[in-house]
């Protein structure tokens, strides 16, 4: 069993796909801090006035230490044209701004109170328009809530018979290696390569939200997210 676990982001990178793609088993680590002004809430993407933030409104104030799964989205009335707004500015001359449409303004118009059930339909829409198959899980549903950590992370694999965990790269500066051995799991990093594709606005820019590999390339971006990858196995650093 080939593990991953990732935060629920707002329409992530095509390295978070990739990931997702690459193993039998992927846990959205929902029960961990919200990061404000990180991805769980907004993403970036390329317009011909450079890169622009697409932001969900979410209430921080005073909620310091709440996690993903707790966040409210901020209904506030002019958000979704905002947002919708900068949509048709980064994609509407792209050959695939009916995708785009048909992928995210569904999940806009079901007026979801929490973030992460709009960030999990989003993704959901994303994955299957990649063709991805790969089984998820929220990581709450594990009652894991009292972990943290590289203790969380093993926890994780334990309870999902994890024989390999696919970590990111920064997982070389926190995770305890000597510790899965002892549960039956080897670590992988994702040591992710991006892909180049062209771009309708100047030179190539990588590390956007997926939808920008969609609108460019549309029924290919599949093949292309499965097909750019690297893992490396753990040497013990």
């Amino acid at each position: 069993m080939i593990v991953a676990i990732q935060q629920p982001e707002h329409l992530p990178w095509v390295g978070f796909f990739n990931k997702m793609s690459q193993c039998d088993l992927f846990v959205y680590l929902d029960n961990v801090q919200f990061k404000k002004r990180y991805f769980e809430n907004r993403n970036k993407v390329k317009t011909n006035d450079g890169i622009k933030w697409l932001t969900v409104p979410v209430f921080t104030k005073g909620k310091y230490t709440q996690n993903i799964n707790e966040v409210i989205v901020y209904n506030e009335p002019k958000w979704k044209k905002k947002y919708i707004d900068l949509l048709e500015c980064a994609f509407k001359k792209s050959n695939y701004w009916e995708d785009i449409k048909n992928l995210i303004i569904p999940c806009l118009d079901a007026n979801t109170k929490n973030l992460i059930e709009l960030n999990l339909a989003l993704v959901e829409r994303c994955r299957d328009y990649l063709h991805i198959e790969t089984p998820a899980l929220l990581a709450s549903s594990l009652e894991v809530n009292q972990f943290t950590g590289s203790d969380l992370i093993s926890e994780i694999c334990s309870r999902t018979g994890a024989d390999i965990y696919i970590s990111g790269p920064n997982g070389r500066d926190y995770l305890q290696i000597d510790e899965f051995p002892k549960i039956g799991t080897s670590i992988v990093y994702h040591d992710f390569i991006h892909p180049d594709y062209p771009q309708i606005y100047g030179d190539f820019t990588s590390h956007l939200s997926v939808i920008d590999l969609i609108a460019h390339c549309g029924p290919n971006s599949g093949s292309i997210v499965k097909n750019c990858y690297s893992l490396h196995i753990n040497d013990g650093k």
